[in-house]
């Protein structure tokens, strides 16, 4: 039996989502924002390495994009604001 890409992506996106989340409540990381970022990044870095078929427009891919995005605006805001 072999596993398909697809089972493949999701079982490390998992992993990978279940060890940032106490990894960045050891070192203190409150903020909303680093762990979406970093979710956004795991996700991507999952989906080129391991290029899952999608059958539909990736909504998940267009929300964390947007989510990363408007986070980047807000801090670039922050600073500039200074």
């Amino acid at each position: 039996m072999t596993l398909d890409r697809n089972i493949i992506f999701n079982i490390i996106l998992g992993a990978m989502i279940t060890l940032t989340v106490p990894a960045l409540s050891a070192l203190g990381e409150a903020r909303l924002d680093a762990y979406i970022s970093i979710f956004t990044l795991e996700y991507f870095a999952a989906l080129a390495i391991l290029r899952p078929r999608r059958r539909f427009i990736d909504l998940i891919a267009i929300a964390l994009l947007s989510a990363f995005t408007m986070i980047v605006a807000l801090r670039v805001m922050e600073i500039l604001m200074r």
